[in-house]
């Protein structure tokens, strides 16, 4: 049926499994690998008339014209600028955004932590119970962060400005500690959760910054890779297939609303 007709854009790895996983529930599915709209993708929509459209994680570049698509066509989002956005809405199609999706959002968290704990060992080569860990941003996943670390041992203290997530995580029994302008940390180990520009370091051999938060990163200055280090979509490259199961049921649970 044309009403059971999905299409899945893009080249990571979750994203054809989410298509195959589609298939196996039943549904009708072909899976484009392409991160960018093309002559070649327009004329597979054209030859398909999806009615249901997985975008890739990050903006895709180009737009689909929304003139190639039947009415009533649902498109399901990754990261995408309002802008981008736009011409789909203009032409009275829903557009859902996958990345807002709260249960979507908390299960990615969770991967991410693990994810951490995964990298942490196979970079550092070192246990994490003892180790001192400074968390910085209590949202959810600094939450799931913290909480990974601190079920191996490890010793967490939460860094934030919000009083309201200091509140928070001292209730839950960790040692928190006031983000401000003049925060300073030497030692032990940084676990970056927030987006922003925020932490100003000179190189220390005793001090390892991890950044899990997206761009622009923490750093205001550049800083030595051998101390700071960028980790970003950890749950698809290390659960692939458990990160294209949350896309999977967090689509196809929109599609039924």
């Amino acid at each position: 049926m044309k009403d059971n007709q999905w299409l899945v854009i893009g080249t990571d790895q979750r994203l054809a499994t989410c298509c195959a996983m589609l298939t196996e529930r039943g549904y009708s599915c072909h899976h484009f690998a392409t991160n960018e709209y093309t002559e070649q993708l327009g004329e597979c929509i054209a030859h398909l008339s999806p009615k249901h459209i997985v975008f890739p994680i990050l903006q895709m570049t180009g737009t689909i014209p929304p003139a190639l698509l039947a009415e009533g066509t649902r498109l399901y989002t990754g990261v995408a600028s309002e802008e981008w956005r736009k011409p789909f809405e203009d032409a009275g199609l829903k557009v859902h955004s996958y990345v807002k999706d709260e249960p979507f959002i908390w299960y990615n968290a969770r991967l991410t932590a693990e994810a951490f704990v995964h990298e942490y060992y196979a970079r550092v080569k070192r246990q994490l119970a003892g180790n001192q860990f400074h968390v910085a941003g209590f949202g959810k996943v600094g939450k799931t962060t913290a909480h990974a670390l601190a079920a191996l041992g490890a010793d967490v203290t939460v860094v934030a400005r919000s009083v309201t997530q200091l509140s928070e995580a001292a209730v839950l029994g960790y040692k928190t500690e006031r983000l401000t302008a003049d925060f300073d940390i030497t030692t032990g180990n940084l676990v970056n959760t927030i987006p922003a520009k925020w932490l100003a370091v000179t190189g220390n051999p005793e001090l390892h910054i991890f950044d899990l938060a997206s761009a622009p990163g923490c750093l205001k200055e550049p800083l030595s890779p051998e101390y700071y280090t960028v980790l970003l979509g950890l749950p698809g490259k290390h659960f692939p297939i458990d990160a294209a199961a949350v896309l999977t049921d967090t689509v196809e649970g929109m599609s039924r609303e």
